[in-house]
């Protein structure tokens, strides 16, 4: 009798616990779809609550490599000073300076791309007109009559439409906003001071993580054995290292590669003496962050401000960005990248279209090593299912055919022993 009450009441219990994820995700379900304005209202305010939690958990994301090559370079110069370790005092100077590189990087972009803007919007507008006159006047000396008159005619008919829509959408709706924005950002002392006060606990709390990131680590660590069977322990570290590498692998070295980019393009502006050399070197080197998508986002714009000024320059420089984006897809790319993500090129753009469409610009950034992650998730089940079926032989096919990693497992012990000291 007390072998079948045992069974009973370890049955009663799993459905009980079966009953309350179901009731839960149907809350949640109801919650999401029937009451979203709800759920909008939630999420803003943990968000809000969490935001300088955020901040610093991105901040420290993005600097502990740069802190952590400051530190290594402060113990190779100790070693060889003073022959004694302070690792406390290392960790500290690579937090500070670190930080202070961040907050110098960020002052000067706003005081070298933000006046700019302005500046290059107004004088694209002043300069529409004289610049569709000297277009007018191109036009009419290729005019020879017949249908080419006719041609140009409806060519001149286009320009001159889209330049007044051009010249109305900066005038009304651009510069404005931007004016507005500016205005509103440095007259609102509320606005001010809340992102004030949310980007510097930011980084305070990026100190903190930066100053004791292992410490955190083995929390961590210690609760996820603790709530988990070690099995499953093991299987969520070798995601979280793979997640890891995909993440800070892909955004470090896009920021790299981004850069480098920028400067070359600056450097070439200055020396061919073309205009907005600051400005278009900022937007060619921001925009690159963004796969696929991100040059042809960056040229477009910084053509149409080049060609306002001088069209034989506009070429010029058209044909400089697409000699640029080939080195960079072709040489400096896989050279600092290599092949992290492992996605082909339609994973690639799918990946783009459908987390932008989802969380815009910051989907078009992180989801290419977030695709990238649950790609591996599903090849990995995958195998091990074709395992559990005994068909190991269509991996091993699959393998021969397409060149693809047989076992994901190995590259999980190669993350794992890549993170261990």
């Amino acid at each position: 009798m007390n072998n079948k009450f045992e069974i009973g009441k370890e049955q009663w219990k799993r459905l009980m616990q079966i009953v309350a994820c179901i009731v839960a995700v149907s809350c949640l379900i109801i919650l999401v779809f029937f009451h979203t304005d709800v759920f909008i209202r939630i999420a803003k305010k943990w968000i809000g609550i969490l935001e300088p939690f955020i901040w610093g958990a991105v901040i420290a994301y993005l600097l502990r490599p740069v802190c952590l090559i400051i530190e290594r370079f402060l113990g190779r110069l100790e070693h060889r000073l003073c022959k004694k370790e302070h690792p406390g005092i290392k960790r500290l100077i690579a937090m500070l300076v670190s930080i202070l590189l961040m907050l110098a990087v960020l002052v000067i972009l706003l005081l070298a791309v933000l006046p700019q803007l302005i500046t290059s919007i107004s004088g694209l507008i002043t300069q529409i007109p004289s610049a569709l006159e000297t277009f007018q006047n191109w036009m009419r000396s290729l005019d020879q009559g017949g249908a080419s008159h006719e041609i140009i005619t409806a060519i001149e008919s286009a320009v001159s439409t889209l330049s007044e829509r051009l010249r109305n959408f900066l005038q009304t709706d651009v510069l404005p906003n931007l004016t507005s924005l500016v205005t509103n950002v440095t007259s609102s002392f509320m606005v001010l001071v809340d992102l004030v006060k949310n980007f510097g606990l930011g980084c305070i709390i990026a100190a903190y993580l930066l100053g004791s990131w292992e410490r955190f680590s083995a929390q961590i660590k210690l609760m996820t054995y603790a709530l988990f069977p070690t099995r499953t322990a093991d299987w969520l570290k070798k995601e979280v290292l793979f997640a890891d590498r995909m993440f800070s692998g892909f955004i470090h070295g896009k920021l790299l590669d981004s850069a480098i980019i920028g400067v070359i393009c600056y450097v070439f502006m200055l020396a061919t003496g073309m205009p907005y050399a600051v400005l278009v070197a900022v937007i060619v080197g921001v925009t690159n962050i963004i796969p696929f998508f991100g040059p042809y986002i960056g040229a477009i714009p910084s053509f149409i401000l080049i060609l306002t000024i001088s069209p034989g320059q506009s070429i010029v420089f058209l044909i400089f960005v697409i000699l640029l984006q080939q080195f960079d897809g072709n040489i400096l790319g896989p050279a600092i990248l290599g092949d992290r993500l492992g996605l082909s090129g339609f994973w690639i753009l799918f990946s783009i279209m459908v987390f932008s469409s989802l969380f815009g610009i910051v989907g078009m950034i992180i989801g290419v090593p977030l695709f990238a992650v649950i790609y591996d998730l599903i090849r990995t089940a995958v195998h091990f299912l074709l395992k559990k079926r005994s068909r190991e032989d269509l991996a091993g096919a699959y393998q021969e055919t397409f060149g693809a990693d047989a076992d994901p497992e190995s590259g999980r012990e190669k993350d794992k022993k890549e993170a261990e000291p």
